[in-house]
Formats: structure tokens, C-alpha cells, sequence
């Protein structure tokens, strides 16, 4: 695996051509004397923290004195960055180098200009002359339209690296320490590696058939999935027992269509995860990359990230075993900044496939009530029961149209 991961940078440095591969290695180098200056004789901070966006952890951030600003946790972001839309023109950023970013898709890459912000704050824990990436919603496919950019900017491994980083979605919160975390007595502590600003931890897979192996899986809290896999392994060395679907994901590179299926269990450290959704992702030649643990999974107990002592501590919800819930519908929404929601992609094997649905369609209602009163957490928890769901679309007209689904056998029910 050591030799695979530097075989993968050699290969992304050949990739990367005259004054970008420059550009990126200067980035991911800026910030590498940063310190964060911490109220006196504190060690920890809770910060405002927001759920709503189905699995994703933000926090409220102010930058240059201005608070306000909502910023995404990303364990899968190298640099930190900020977004462009409304909120972020009030900080007048210069632009300075460009620089070509690729992520999750198969379309273009995405041009980030280098910028620099006088102050990056957490809830009063402050960073000074903080060297951020700056992304122009306008000018990348990471977003259907610039209205999607409903957050301000991003918290990469070079700010995350500095503290301990607790997430609770059920108590609505986000913690950050500058010590490490102490255990209770009743975590699931797995070790993790960081390799090039990445943090992995060690996972098996159970695909089903007596089919199990070792792997080594990034953790991604940007991720909204429950669990990426090497399409190319599977396709090379697996013979999938379920049923699987077309679906699409979007990232820094555009949309990649791909597979989804079930397999019977993931095993992280001491914890079983049961019949876990995964995406099938990634070219066919490469079994070793894109094996990723993302935060719908993380979401269901209190995680603890110590970059402190490289350890993942997972909580165990005894509350309410984990589950994996599945959109029915087949309609990828997502939010835009008056409240609606813009449909991304159709999954042709789901409920709404030949439905009068197209991507880029606006989504003002659903089930008679206005799509602005209505999170993506609580849509995609509607998508996830089978029945009867009433949609309302505008295009050139407006149009009114009920989706019925139901469970698929061997994907979304056993």
C-alpha cells in the first residue's frame, strides 16, 4: 500500500504541468507555519454548528473580524478555501496565482485562484495571515448554477491539523481542542495515517459470498455517503451478491457517474457496520485509490478526530443501531440560496425515471409544502420512505407530479 501511495503521487505530479504543479505545491505549503492563537487559558471551543445539509458538518467562521460565515469540516480538503457568492465579496479578496484542483467527476477540474485573509477564526481560537484557495461558484462544476453555493468556504487539513475535533450530530455540535482526547473507557479507537494531507484508517470489508478484505480507507467529513469503493477492484476481484443502481456524485472534477449497491457489513476497529450502502467509484485500472469512509456513516454515533495523537475515536449509539437510508425517488436534489431546491441527476433505475423530470429542474414544493421550509436532511429523509410523493417542478411551465416508490430487492431491502 506504501509503494501504491507513492506510486499515486508520482503520477499526480506528471499530471500536473509548468506553473500549476508550482502553484499546488505552494499551497499545500503556505500554511505549514501557522499556529492557532488560542484565548487565554482555554483548551477547547464548541463551535455554531450546522446539520441540515444532510450529512455534512459546517461551523460558523469569521473572517478579517467578520463572523457570519458558514465554512465546511472536510477531512478530504488539503487547503482550506473560500467560495465565492455574496457573503464572501463583502471581504474584497484579492485574487492571486491560479491554480487547477481536481476532486470527485469525470468533467473539468476546477481553477482556484490563490488569496490571503488576515484572520480565520473558530469561536474566538484565531489564525493570522491564513493563505486560502478561492473558488469561483461561476467557474466550476462542482455546482450546477452559482446559487448552489450555499456555504461560504471550506476547512482543510491545514487548519484541521492543529486541534482534536469532536462531532455530534444529535446534540447539534462541534468541538475543537488543543490537547488530546481523553477516552472514557467506552470509544472505538482505530489509529489513522496521514499521507499527503489525507488521514486513513484500516477497514474490512464484507462484499458477501464469504468475500472479505483488508483495506485502507480515507475518512472524508465531506463527504455525504456512507462509503466509496474501488470500482475497479470489485469489477477485477468481487462477485457482488445484491442488486445494483446507476447514481451519480459531484465534486471539484463535476459529476462521475457510477454504481451503488449494498454489501452485508463494514468492520472499523472493534464496530460493525451492517448492510452498508457503498459507491462503486473510479477508473478501472486503479484497485488501491478511492476507498473512502464519508460522514453519513460517521454521522450515526459522536466521532472524535485527533490529529493529536492520529487516532479515530467512534461512540457507539446504543440508542439506535446504524442504518443506511436509500432516496427512492432516484431525484439528486440540492439546495439554492432563495430556499429551493435545483434537481443535479435522475437515477435511471429508480422511481422517477421517465417521470417529466430534468436535470437543472427547480424544485419549489414538495408534498404541498414550499421547498424553502425544507431541508435537505428532511428531504432526503421523505425520499427514503416508500410511497407516494408529490413533486413540484418549474421549467418553462410549472408542473405538479407524484413520484410512487417502493424498496428495490437486494439494494435497499435485504
Amino acid at each position: 500500500m506504501k509503494l501504491t501511495k507513492v506510486l499515486f503521487i508520482v503520477v499526480l505530479l506528471v499530471s500536473l504541468t509548468g506553473c500549476n504543479l508550482v502553484n499546488v505545491i505552494k499551497m499545500r505549503y503556505a500554511n505549514d507555519d501557522l499556529m492557532p492563537v488560542w484565548p487565554e487559558q482555554n483548551t477547547q471551543a464548541v463551535l455554531k454548528a450546522f446539520y441540515e445539509d444532510a450529512e455534512k458538518p459546517y461551523v460558523e467562521v469569521s473572517v478579517n473580524g467578520i463572523a457570519g460565515f458558514r465554512f465546511l469540516i472536510d477531512t478530504g480538503a488539503s487547503m482550506s478555501y473560500v467560495i465565492e457568492n455574496e457573503k464572501t465579496k463583502r471581504l474584497n479578496l484579492n485574487k492571486g496565482y491560479s491554480l487547477s484542483m481536481s476532486g470527485w467527476g469525470d468533467e473539468e477540474d476546477s481553477t482556484l485562484y490563490q488569496t490571503k485573509v488576515d484572520s480565520l477564526s473558530l469561536s474566538g481560537v484565531r489564525f493570522d495571515n491564513v493563505n486560502m484557495a478561492f473558488l469561483q461558484a461561476s467557474k466550476t462544476l462542482y455546482f450546477a448554477r452559482p446559487d448552489q453555493a450555499t456555504f461560504d468556504g471550506v476547512i482543510g487539513h491545514d487548519i484541521l491539523r492543529h486541534f482534536s475535533w469532536l462531532f455530534d450530530r444529535e446534540a447539534n455540535q462541534v468541538m475543537i481542542s488543543s490537547l488530546p482526547y481523553k477516552p472514557e473507557g467506552d470509544e472505538n479507537a482505530i489509529p489513522f495515517e496521514v499521507f499527503f494531507s489525507k488521514i486513513s484508517i484500516p477497514v474490512e470489508v464484507d462484499f458477501g459470498n464469504d468475500q472479505k478484505v483488508k483495506q485502507d480507507f480515507l475518512i472524508d467529513t465531506g463527504s455525504r455517503h456512507y462509503a466509496k469503493v474501488s470500482a475497479a477492484y470489485v469489477n477485477n476481484r468481487i462477485t457482488l451478491p445484491g442488486t445494483t443502481i446507476t447514481a451519480a456524485d459531484f465534486g471539484l472534477s463535476g459529476k462521475t457517474e457510477h454504481q451503488r449497491t449494498t454489501i452485508p457489513g463494514l468492520k472499523i476497529g472493534t464496530q460493525l457496520f451492517s448492510n452498508v450502502k457503498i459507491n462503486l467509484i473510479g477508473p478501472d485500472d486503479d484497485e488501491d485509490e478511492n476507498w473512502v469512509i464519508g460522514n453519513a456513516l460517521l454521522n450515526q454515533q459522536v466521532s472524535v478526530i485527533d490529529y493529536h495523537s492520529n487516532i479515530l475515536y467512534l461512540l457507539p449509539n446504543e440508542r439506535e443501531p446504524f442504518h443506511t437510508k436509500y432516496n427512492l425517488t432516484g431525484l439528486e436534489l440540492r439546495k439554492i440560496l432563495d430556499g429551493r431546491f435545483v434537481l443535479r441527476y435522475v437515477m435511471p433505475d429508480m422511481a422517477a425515471a421517465g417521470l417529466d423530470f430534468a436535470e437543472g429542474d427547480l424544485i419549489y414544493e414538495i408534498n404541498g409544502q414550499p421547498a424553502k421550509n425544507i431541508s435537505l436532511l428532511e428531504w432526503l429523509t421523505m425520499a427514503a420512505k416508500p410511497g407516494e410523493i408529490e413533486i413540484c417542478r418549474s421549467r418553462e411551465n410549472n408542473q405538479c407530479i407524484s413520484v410512487k416508490s417502493e424498496h428495490i430487492q437486494g439494494y435497499s431491502k435485504p
